[in-house]
């Protein structure tokens, strides 16, 4: 989980609500338009959403109904048909941009880096979650 001399932004991600995956992709490509290093875990139902067979079900929170096909529009007009395409590229937008998922959580779950789609990057333990939490320029949760 190294990264260069700059502090990276560490975000953690424990809902699995698309709601929160749309935003953590924009989040991330925020970041990275200023060139700031990016480190995402993915835990609890966020680490099982990631799974090839669910990363692109429709979830949002209730408070989103309304507006769902709205930012599905969004999502077509900026090219993303899905869920999967809008983190790959939020992803691939930056130099320095990582995604993990929690070693435990994938144990809990009883799935495999397998499962997930394929731009994980790997897994990790929650203990070095947190020393990389330690050393960011900040933590987020969501």
């Amino acid at each position: 989980m190294s990264h260069g001399t700059q502090k990276p932004l560490a975000i953690v991600v424990e809902r699995g609500t698309s709601n929160n995956f749309f935003q953590i992709a924009t989040l991330v490509r925020a970041a990275t338009a200023l060139d700031i290093p990016v480190r995402v875990l993915f835990r609890r139902a966020a680490a099982l959403k990631l799974r090839r067979v669910t990363v692109n079900q429709d979830d949002w929170s209730p408070i989103y109904r309304p507006i769902v096909g709205q930012l599905h529009e969004r999502l077509r007009a900026a090219d993303f048909e899905t869920m999967e395409t809008f983190l790959r590229d939020a992803k691939e937008h930056g130099d320095d941009v990582r995604f993990w998922v929690s070693e435990e959580s994938l144990a809990d779950g009883a799935i495999s880096l397998d499962d997930l789609i394929t731009y994980v990057d790997g897994a990790v333990s929650d203990q070095a979650v947190a020393q990389e939490g330690a050393a960011a320029r900040a933590t987020l949760y969501f």
